[in-house]
């Protein structure tokens, strides 16, 4: 049965975020909310809740799973070193509407990565969402399938234990800007809400297929 939280009530707010906590490192699936999408949420280490997020999503063992982080810290623990460029970026868009491809630490034990060591992370800007992660460690994130509101009804979500239900998500973010931070020059793969000029600002971007 999915437990559903209403966030809006500070003890319940309290609440949901101990038991959503508790539920992913368990390896059960969280829904919560962020600042563009309501997400699935489970601990990134943890094989049965990677294993159910890849069902309810239909992603393949062999594709990497988005990973989100509270803190450059929890990056660090599972990124190899940024270079220079990667970590001025960090240090101004986080959190916020950046992902950044790196690479993972080679000693990682787990599903959610895929093909090669290429590592997809990013720090929400929602504070729902940064708790429960601080809580629960480096978690896979990735937007559900209905993803601005919950069912008012209170209905079962399918596959998911806690729902943090914070209401409709009436002004969503714009999706992230994706930046691959693995070579000595940054390449933008996706202008989002952070544009080129917004990145220039703080370090060379370059075009996929421009000459570094």
């Amino acid at each position: 049965m999915t437990r559903r939280f209403d966030t809006a009530q500070p003890r319940a707010r309290a609440q949901g975020v101990t038991a959503a906590s508790t539920s992913a490192r368990r390896g059960r699936v969280v829904l919560l909310p962020t600042e563009s999408v309501y997400a699935l949420l489970v601990d990134a280490f943890s094989e049965t809740g990677v294993a159910a997020v890849r069902r309810l999503k239909d992603r393949p063992a062999e594709r990497a799973l988005p990973v989100a982080v509270s803190s450059q810290a929890m990056l660090r623990g599972i990124a190899e070193r940024l270079t220079p460029a990667g970590q001025q970026l960090v240090e101004a868009f986080w959190p916020g509407p950046l992902t950044i491809v790196c690479r993972q630490q080679p000693s990682l034990a787990w599903s959610a990565g895929g093909a090669g060591r290429a590592l997809t992370v990013r720090m929400p800007l929602h504070p729902l969402a940064l708790e429960v992660i601080a809580e629960v460690g480096p978690s896979v994130l990735i937007g559900a399938d209905s993803p601005l509101d919950m069912d008012p009804e209170g209905h079962e979500t399918p596959g998911v234990d806690v729902v943090l239900d914070a209401g409709p998500i009436l002004d969503p973010a714009p999706a992230s800007s994706v930046v691959d931070v693995r070579g000595e020059e940054p390449v933008l793969i996706r202008a989002g809400a952070l544009s080129r000029e917004r990145l220039q600002a703080v370090t060379a971007i370059h075009e996929p297929g421009e000459q570094l």
